[in-house]
């Protein structure tokens, strides 16, 4: 036996004992030159021989047994047959095969040291790892991007342990992961320590750890640094296990000048001096340890920022600090109280190592705060009154009595905007916890203003980072901007609970977090602020969006269409969240708050699934309904169901079914006119037999199972809501002989849609026209949302419609008329090319003009008012109102020439708009001028955004053409409103798509082949489209674009242009013989 060391390595490394992913490698075979020439050719052979049985033998594109999709579609679906080899950077092959970690360790504690340098840009490290191995291993495989590691050791545990050797080290770029192989093995349930020291730069994109640079009050340059993890981001930071069920504790030590200071998730327990650094002083902040939490949810920044700070509010004690625990507290990792000092000993080990490696030498110092706290006046609600958090806290039983502090750092400059982000964020995450019954966790919430960030907010627990352009002075952004900002603001808090306290297990389960965070966002918001219309902003923004793009378009299931990297569509956050709100009206306001209180009670600090929270929802409805059953239907069966209601005497009859539009005939028959449009109809009775075009989809479709969920309604005799449970079977229930009509879905929590008989529609709608507010505001957004919606799937008369829309001139509310114009905006567009286009257009100005007259052109009155006003000024305007067109040039006229008064952000868009379209050259060029003025500035995006759209509106052909040359140079978004804008109008449709084709390489080569960003700006081209002639056109791109992840944006576009021509053949007739039969009666 051969006592050489490296054999032995070899003969352990080849060990036959199996190690899950891990490549393992047996002995040599040795054969002679002849046989192993003869066994090479018989293998080559034969691979030559399957080849070609393969090329000839195959299935065909032509033949009938291939595999076929829907006619003008395309999947993205890639060959992953092929072996997976990975070769190391060393060019050795990688061990681990899988993506995912080995389950054999798992980190206990975290205790990372940062330096950045912020004159040469670099970055030392050091992190040393508390491992427990769960199964016994001798490697460790772990997350590392663009770092470059200098030190590893792996050291036994206890007083007397030593280092491991260290037999490999490989690291895979492709997949992030480190791979360390030690000699001996790592025994099952045993501690061992991993060191790691590295140095990087600072990435100058907001990713990672990264430099940011900003001009402070004296016009200088300053720089900062701050983490920006995007999920499993934390990596380029430092290393770690990267997974979003892998939560540990985290100390965090950040050296820096005397002339910055450190920031992250917990407070500071110690400042050290550690000497000098390249003639500058440098201090340590020693940071307390934080919960344990995923490695992307930790952050730190260093900067040179002033602050502001905030109390809590009266209702609660300010959380201190405790004195550090005595000797004979509970071990650390059995603490659980993370508002208080776990230890005496320094959070940071080998230390005095580290600051060697960087040339440093520990002297003493005696840190002393530079920054001042102000203390701010308490926030307000919408009523001028302050909130009322004690009575909450009374009416809950709640027995929290503490609340964190509230610090904005910021240059000095922006400090007077924090009030707004501190007392927003304070009344929110106070009547949260209280709401829950969940205390917060740590002592402060920090917030820190990043210029070069990405995204609005980035929240994670105790720091919260957010994007100095969302810094806006309120009286320079409108109405909605202000309530969304807030919105934003509710939603971080949210955050802290939800992401914070517990977090997904996978990231697929992105979309049960990101769902509930905006729907408990304007929960939380709404009692604080009761006179914003923010349930009417939900169902805008959010449930009737959702439910439009799922009735057209053929999405996927939830479980099904999300994405495994959590990167998905907004659509599915938006019905997850639609969904929230029908889970809250199943199970009530109470157990719905139990719920969510005993979800992060349960799994405090830890990782859960959706299926967790639907166990507890099953347990507090307490057997009565399954909840579980019912969110299970919801997340896995793609689209939602069509209630039909019918009414016959005092008989309520309502079933359910898949929602699906009518057949889609115009696209295949050119000779199809639509002018048999009532016999093809669908009854409110009858489903149309054949399902609408939609995106390949690689999963089978499942049989359709009937959803279980709550349903209310109302009727003119009884206005509070009854509530009944469709599960398996229709139901059949009576009504007082006198009820003339009943109203389905109230409130609109459901999602669903609902159709009635036609004596109902014809109550409903008299209703309306008489007594609009019989119905509450929610319930008339449901009515014309409903209504308008089945007309486009063809499933509803546009008789019935039309008849609805009768009642717009009385409507006070923003939620029902801001919808009610966004769809005929959406007809406008369509229609534009049609013969009943004229006269629809004088009928919807002459409604438009009664309201005009009472929301007047002055932006003033309540916060409804403010929000109904431009909306229904702007659709006057695209309608070509000339009144309107008129009064808007005359603003901006008296604004540029006569000195007068700046337009009202409000009305900017209204007035930049109904200039351009009264045809007048200079006010395009003014538009184009402050576009290119406010390119410069990241804080104008909504204005740019608005100023863009009213540039493609333009009736000028040479002026759209001029805008489009400038077109490729401009961000994705900017370029997709640019178009959306042109090809609005009668004469940019073929202009916009003869730029696409002119530009196909172009675009191609700047967005990406196959990629999300190029779909949507074909589609913001085509989705208009109401002819076979688009259908056909749009379906040519779908050929030419090839495969990737915007192939299901453009099959959906297909789906939806198909439903446009289905739709304008069958009812423009019918459309034309109305308003011909009622535009004089009403004038």
């Amino acid at each position: 036996m051969t006592n050489d060391p490296d054999l032995d390595d070899c003969a352990f490394l080849s060990g036959g004992e199996s190690s899950g992913g891990r490549q393992t490698r047996t002995g040599v075979a040795v054969c002679s030159q002849r046989r192993a020439l003869l066994v090479a050719g018989i293998v080559l052979g034969s691979l030559l021989l399957t080849a070609i049985i393969i090329a000839y033998a195959g299935p065909q594109n032509d033949c009938s047994c291939a595999a076929k999709t829907t006619s003008g579609y395309e999947t993205d679906e890639e060959n992953n047959t092929q072996p997976f080899n990975p070769i190391a950077t060393n060019g050795e092959p990688f061990p681990w095969l899988e993506k995912m970690l080995p389950n054999s360790v798992r980190p206990m504690r975290y205790v990372v040291t940062i330096h950045p340098n912020l004159t040469t840009l670099d970055v030392k490290g050091q992190v040393t790892i508390d491992l427990f191995i769960e199964k016994e291993t001798n490697f460790i495989v772990l997350h590392i991007q663009d770092l470059n590691v200098t030190e590893k050791a792996l050291v036994t545990p206890g007083p007397k342990g030593y280092a491991l050797k260290i037999v490999k080290v490989l690291e895979f770029p492709p997949r992030q992961q480190f791979y360390i192989e030690v000699k001996e093995k790592l025994k099952k349930k045993s501690n061992y320590t991993l060191n790691l020291r590295w140095y990087s730069k600072l990435n100058p994109e907001p990713e990672g750890f990264y430099v940011d640079q900003y001009e402070s009050f004296n016009g200088r340059d300053r720089l900062l640094a701050a983490t920006v993890f995007r999920p499993n981001g934390a990596r380029r930071a430092f290393p770690c296990f990267d997974e979003p069920h892998v939560r540990a504790p985290f100390r965090v030590s950040v050296f820096r000048d005397r002339f910055h200071i450190g920031l992250s998730n917990s407070i500071v327990h110690t400042t050290e001096d550690v000497g000098f650094y390249m003639g500058t002083g440098l201090l340590r902040d020693d940071f307390i340890e934080t919960p344990p939490l995923p490695a992307d949810a930790v952050a730190w920044v260093v900067s040179d920022f002033q602050r502001e700070s905030l109390q809590p509010s009266a209702a609660y004690i300010p959380t201190t600090v405790a004195p550090p625990s005595a000797a004979g507290g509970k071990k650390p990792s059995q603490l659980n109280n993370y508002t208080q000092l776990k230890s005496k000993n320094p959070p940071v080990r080998n230390i005095t190592a580290l600051t060697h490696s960087l040339n440093v030498n520990l002297t003493p110092f005696h840190n002393v705060s530079t920054t001042t706290t102000t203390s701010l006046p308490v926030i307000i609600n919408g009523n001028g009154k302050p909130s009322n958090l004690t009575s909450l806290s009374q009416s809950t039983g709640s027995s929290i009595k503490r609340a964190p502090s509230y610090t904005f750092y910021a240059p000095r400059d922006l400090l007077p905007r924090s009030s707004f982000i501190l007392h927003t964020s304070r009344d929110v995450l106070e009547y949260l916890q209280t709401w829950l019954d969940i205390s917060y966790p740590l002592t402060k919430v920090d917030f820190v203003a990043l210029p070069s960030l990405d995204r609005n907010l980035i929240s994670s627990l105790g720091l919260v980072t957010l994007k100095t352009a969302f810094l806006t002075d309120p009286n320079s952004i409108t109405t909605e901007q202000y309530q969304f900002s807030a919105l934003r603001i509710a939603e971080a808090m949210v955050r802290q609970f939800f992401g914070g306290i517990t977090s997904r297990k996978v990231l697929k389960d992105v979309w049960l977090w990101e769902g509930l965070i905006q729907y408990l966002g304007i929960h939380a918001l709404a009692p604080l602020q009761d006179s914003w219309p923010l349930r009417e902003m939900y169902l805008l923004k959010m449930a009737t969006t959702a439910l439009d793009i799922d009735a057209i378009q053929g999405w996927d299931s939830i479980m099904n269409g999300t994405r495994h990297d959590g990167n998905n569509e907004e659509f599915f956050v938006q019905k997850t969240a639609a969904i929230f709100s029908m889970l809250h009206t199943a199970i009530g306001e109470d157990r719905f708050r139990g719920c969510l209180g005993t979800f992060l009670k349960l799994n405090r600090f830890k990782t859960a699934e959706p299926t967790d929270l639907w166990t507890i929802c099953t347990k507090k409805a307490n057997g009565s309904k399954n909840i579980k059953d019912m969110m299970t239907l919801w997340t896995h069966q793609p689209g939602f169901p069509l209630l039909t209601v019918t009414k016959m005497g005092n008989s309520i009859s309502i079933s359910q079914r898949p929602f699906k539009p009518a057949d889609f005939l115009a696209i295949h028959d050119e000779s199809y006119d639509g002018n048999n449009y009532n016999q093809t109809l669908v009854n409110a009775t009858d489903m149309p037999s054949t399902v609408p075009p939609t995106h390949a989809n690689k999963h089978k479709t499942a049989p359709h199972l009937k959803w279980i969920f709550p349903v209310t309604y109302i009727t003119d005799m009884n206005n509070a809501s009854e509530t009944l449970w469709m599960q398996n079977v229709d139901v059949t229930f009576n009504v007082p002989e006198n009820v003339k009509w009943i109203k389905v879905n109230a409130i609109q929590n459901g999602y669903y849609r609902v159709i009635y008989n036609d004596e109902n529609w014809a109550s409903l709608i008299e209703e309306l026209s008489n007594n609009p507010k019989r119905f509450t505001s929610e319930d008339r957004l449901g009515l014309l949302s409903d209504a308008f919606t089945l007309c486009h799937a063809n499933l509803l008369p546009c008789e019935i419609t039309m008849n609805m829309i009768q009642y717009l001139p009385s409507e006070t509310h923003y939620g029902p008329m801001a919808l009610a114009v966004r769809h005929l905006e959406k007809w406008r567009r369509i229609l534009k090319y049609s013969e009943c286009f004229l006269m629809l257009s004088e009928f919807i100005k002459m409604k438009l003009s009664t309201v005009m007259e009472k929301v007047g052109w002055v932006d003033e009155g309540d916060v409804a008012i403010r929000l109904m006003r431009p909306e229904v000024l702007l659709a006057s305007v695209l309608w070509e109102d000339i009144d309107s067109i008129t009064k808007a040039k005359n603003m901006l006229n008296q604004y540029l020439y006569y000195n007068g008064s700046a337009i009202a952000p409000n009305l900017r868009e209204v007035v930049y708009t109904g200039s351009i379209l009264s045809g007048e050259y200079i006010y395009w060029q003014h538009c184009w001028e402050r576009f290119i003025t406010l390119q410069r500035t990241s804080e104008t995006f909504v204005e740019r955004m608005q100023l863009l759209r009213a540039l493609g509106r333009t009736k000028d052909a040479w002026l759209q053409n001029r805008l489009l040359s400038h077109v490729t140079m401009l961000p994705t978004e900017e370029v997709v409103q640019v178009l959306k804008a042109i090809a609005g109008t009668p004469t940019g449709g073929a202009m916009a798509c003869r730029f696409l084709q002119a530009k196909w390489y172009e675009l191609e080569k700047r967005l990406g082949p196959g990629t999300i960003s190029f779909a949507k700006v074909i589609s913001a081209i085509t989705q208009y489209g109401a002819t076979k002639f688009d259908y056909d056109e749009l379906k040519s791109l779908v050929h030419r674009f090839g495969r990737g992840q915007g192939m299901s944006v453009l099959n959906m576009t297909l789906s939806s242009v198909a439903s446009n021509v289905e739709w304008v053949a069958r009812s423009q007739t019918s459309l034309y013989k109305w308003v011909e039969s009622n535009l004089h009666s009403h004038r």
